[in-house]
């Protein structure tokens, strides 16, 4: 733990994607000292590493925050698990490893709004700079810090689901990061051989021989310390002691959707009236701070199998399971090479859309009762289908004004009526699909929600019973040329010198797809951003 003196150019708190390229990109030089604060510990937890691991440690005490939304009426009147990262590299340790880059008019909409130098060919050179691609191709890296795999083992199911894509007219892509998003497509991974390569083991990890970077694990940043209108640093919580870590030129906030506002918040910096209802006196009255959360909402489908060859599910239970460890260890191939997502078909379910607006995602395991983790005994497989860029937005608000009592999130999904009749019509494309002439004799049957949900009012009602949250928090800090926005396009805090946020919360408006290869690509552009500030 430093010494209640010391002081670094730049405080980072959080060691999530966002903080891990940070303290790489900033620390490199050798010239600059950089701290980052990190609520959890080491990954050194073996279920990290090894990807089908998601499925044991996404509510796992120690890794995660054990997050729950506030029940909202729109979803059943449900506490919706809401999984965030506790741990080097943060929700990357715990995530299903799928690198997927938004469609490119996503980040030309960030422009629109006032985020100048957002768009996408703005941000085309730090998605190459982060990745290393061995596959190469149109636009990829090959050379960056974050290893980048098609999957390790394909399914013979996702070769029949290809086929079944282009029966019912969309394309089948061998790159989903290639120019061409729409369509069907497998999976890449944040993966390297047999292991996830997470944020911490892509950007950390490496860099902490440098006697510039040090890692303060173990630490609850309680709130962000400004002066004179100006953040001096963070004071933290460690074995029961306080230090305040102070910043020489700023500190940056990379915990996340939910943790950055959150920590905001308990600084004094959000909505005033939200403020002073915990008796926190507000240092600047700021109401777009929580506000806009944005997530995507996913439906799940089970549909049954006709052989057991399709499935994965008999592979994940003992005693075959001690096959596929095996297999795993010696090989690198398997099911413990797994991900959630599999493959993934955008499509358009509307004409005149200038991008996909449903993505479905999956792979040939179904669970029991929809609950991850745990496989049904007859062969199926699980579509997950979402709303790429949904209408509804949610919160996060103090709850207390103690910073280990968690915020109240309340996403409030399907608020919109355009969200309920865009899932439906996925649901819709998802039955479409699998019906197609070359699933036929290999899928037997819809389980959940079944043949009798056919009108639109039964899908919505199954949607909103049993869906969730795709674990892509964002938006809830955003930038913007708007000046009631809380950032400018710098990812400045307007109001406080010396305060950035770097990580999803400041997306505009949240991509068609999963997030986590945006954020590794703000994350790189703001190390550019603070590097340039920091020189004058």
């Amino acid at each position: 733990m430093p010494r209640m003196d010391q002081t670094f150019d730049h405080v980072i708190v959080g060691a999530g994607s966002a903080g891990c390229v940070l303290a790489n990109r900033l620390s490199a030089d050798g010239r600059a000292s950089v701290a980052v604060i990190e609520a959890g510990g080491r990954d050194r937890h073996p279920y990290i590493h090894i990807p089908a691991g998601y499925a044991r440690i996404l509510d796992h005490p120690r890794l995660t925050w054990r997050f729950r939304t506030e029940p909202d009426a729109a979803t059943g009147g449900r506490a919706l698990d809401y999984p965030r990262g506790r741990v080097w590299g943060g929700s990357s340790s715990i995530n299903g490893l799928g690198h997927v880059r938004g469609h490119p008019s996503d980040y030309d909409l960030w422009a629109q709004k006032g985020c100048t130098g957002w768009g996408w060919d703005d941000l085309l050179p730090y998605f190459m700079r982060h990745e290393s691609f061995a596959g190469g191709g149109e636009g990829r890296g090959t050379s960056g810090p974050q290893p980048i795999e098609h999957l390790a083992e394909t399914p013979d199911l996702l070769r029949e689901f290809a086929a079944a894509a282009e029966a019912i007219g969309l394309p089948v892509n061998a790159d989903m990061n290639g120019p061409r998003r729409e369509g069907f497509s497998t999976f890449q991974q944040t993966r390297r051989g047999q292991r996830r390569v997470s944020a911490a083991r892509a950007y950390l990890v490496p860099a902490l021989s440098r006697p510039n970077l040090q890692v303060v694990s173990d630490a609850m940043a309680l709130r962000v310390v400004v002066q004179e209108g100006r953040a001096v640093g963070v004071l933290v919580r460690r074995n029961g002691e306080e230090t305040l870590l102070r910043a020489r030129f700023g500190v940056v906030l990379s915990a996340g959707a939910i943790g950055s506002p959150h920590l905001l918040q308990l600084s004094g910096i959000g909505p005033g009236d939200e403020l002073a209802a915990h008796g926190i006196a507000p240092v600047l009255d700021a109401p777009g701070v929580g506000r806009n959360l944005q997530d995507h909402y996913i439906a799940r489908l089970t549909f049954r199998l006709t052989d057991h060859r399709w499935s994965a599910n008999r592979r994940i239970v003992w005693p075959r399971l001690a096959i596929e460890v095996l297999r795993w260890a010696t090989t690198g191939k398997g099911v413990l090479t797994w991900s959630p997502g599999m493959m993934s078909l955008f499509a358009r379910t509307q004409d005149g859309l200038e991008a996909p607006d449903v993505q479905i995602n999956g792979g040939p395991i179904s669970w029991a009762e929809g609950r991850i983790g745990v496989p049904e005994s007859e062969p199926g497989f699980t579509l997950g289908v979402w709303q790429c860029r949904p209408h509804s937005r949610g919160s996060v608000m103090l709850k207390s004004p103690r910073a280990e009592d968690a915020p109240a999130i309340a996403p409030r999904f399907l608020t919109e009526r355009a969200d309920e009749d865009c899932v439906v019509r996925g649901m819709r494309l998802a039955r479409r699909w699998m019906a197609a002439e070359p699933l036929r004799g290999i899928v037997a049957g819809e389980v959940r929600p079944g043949p009798a949900a056919e009108s639109d009012e039964a899908l919505l009602a199954f949607a909103k019973a049993t869906g969730g949250t795709v674990y892509h928090p964002s938006c809830t800090v955003r930038m913007g040329g708007d000046p009631g926005v809380p950032l400018d396009a710098r990812l400045r805090l307007r109001g406080i010198n010396g305060l950035r946020v770097v990580d999803a919360s400041v997306f505009p408006d949240i991509p068609v797809c999963n997030i986590n290869a945006t954020v590794l690509s703000v994350a790189e552009k703001a190390a550019v951003l603070i590097a340039e500030d920091m020189r004058g």
